[in-house]
């Protein structure tokens, strides 16, 4: 089905809203682990700084998210908590278990289309590999078919199992066919970056169905997340920074040499490390101690000649100069729905700020609200 924009000329697009996965998602599990399924518990007030923090998802023996001690993370699912009980929008939108209700709470933000990514999966979730695809397999076949119920304005994107990258070709071809608009990647893959020989497999199918990759932040790399010793220095050193691990593997370790038709998009990690990151690059790319450099040409001629994309929320200080060097058509406009982690728990502050900023000209704005996201996921 085509997507239904209120006015055509003029599409409004969520690059990156999400869900908070019920325990519904873990009813698609493969038979082979029906022991193993994920389970929500309560914990009671024991998170003495946010007592609401009640549930936590229980997955091979560790709790997820880990609100305690050394590698600790934080987010809003499971849906059961009284936290996610007390946001502005509600568990049935959350979990998107009434597809219509979600859709009332895109009208209240003015969005025509939301594509949808996870937020469990932004955390590794087992050591076992293909456990884990059998994980995201039930997650892709529940946005799957709750997303079918309202195609015309929701779109999904898929998890991988980049660990185990034979049952990952298996499911870009199998998301593929389900309607998937992206295949959504973390930073790195536990400790590996993504420009390991092994995903190569993984690089080659996405290229061949013309799908995008989707890198989105997350406490992807297992090495920091175990040296981390708080929810702050994770959400710090790895789940902000993971975005700069793929920025290296797509710019300077060779992904674009081998798959240059690839296009790609940094979600949800705003902008202002990209200027930082772009400038240390290409200093070490001049010098003899890098040498032999992983890449063909530099990272300024990367970003320049392949289709990167970057989300923005608008209240990046270095916004302006940063459309001006990468070009408009390269932002997606993000409003992170339902998520309210931010500015007051505002749901509709991302793009307000976005529509507020002085020095973006209104064809920039049109095509950094939807015409750009159109291009990106394929939405017409």
């Amino acid at each position: 089905m085509k997507a239904v924009f209120k006015n055509s000329n003029f599409p409004f697009i969520d690059a990156d809203s999400h869900l908070e996965e019920p325990e519904d998602v873990f009813k698609y599990l493969d038979d082979k682990y029906s022991n193993r399924k994920p389970l929500v518990v309560d914990i009671g007030d024991a998170v003495t700084w946010c007592p609401d923090r009640n549930k936590v998802w229980l997955i091979d023996g560790e709790i997820r998210p880990k609100l305690f001690g050394p590698g600790g993370s934080c987010y809003g699912t499971p849906v059961t908590s009284n936290f996610a009980k007390k946001k502005p929008v509600s568990i049935e939108v959350q979990s998107l278990a009434d597809p219509d209700a979600y859709c009332e709470g895109m009208d209240s933000i003015g969005l025509d289309v939301a594509v949808i990514y996870p937020t469990l999966f932004l955390h590794p979730l087992s050591e076992d590999a293909y456990y884990e695809a059998a994980l995201m397999k039930a997650y892709n076949s529940y946005m799957a078919e709750a997303c079918s119920k309202r195609e015309d304005r929701l779109r999904w994107a898929a998890v991988i199992p980049m660990a185990a990258p034979d049952e990952a070709v298996k499911e870009i071809e199998r998301v593929h066919k389900l309607g998937a608009s992206t295949v959504m990647m973390l930073g790195t893959v536990g400790n590996k970056m993504l420009h390991d020989q092994a995903h190569d497999p993984i690089f080659e199918k996405i290229q061949s169905l013309n799908m995008p990759i989707s890198v989105h932040v997350g406490w992807s790399h297992t090495g920091i997340q175990e040296t981390s010793d708080s929810i702050a220095a994770g959400l710090f050193l790895n789940f902000e920074m993971s975005p700069l691990f793929a920025f290296f593997s797509f710019v300077s370790g060779g992904i674009f040499d081998k798959y240059p038709d690839l296009r790609v998009a940094f979600i949800e990690s705003g902008v202002n490390w990209f200027p930082v990151a772009l400038e240390r690059m290409s200093k070490w790319y001049k010098t003899q101690t890098a040498q032999p450099w992983p890449a063909k040409k530099s990272p300024a001629d990367y970003v320049r000649d392949h289709q990167i994309y970057f989300t923005v929320e608008g209240d990046e200080e270095n916004l302006v100069e940063f459309i001006n060097f990468v070009g408009a058509d390269r932002i997606l406009g993000a409003a992170d729905f339902p998520h309210v982690h931010y500015e007051g728990a505002s749901l509709s502050t991302a793009f307000t700020d976005l529509k507020n900023c002085e020095g973006i000209s209104k064809e920039q704005l049109d095509k950094i609200l939807g015409h750009n996201s159109q291009q990106f996921y394929n939405i017409y």
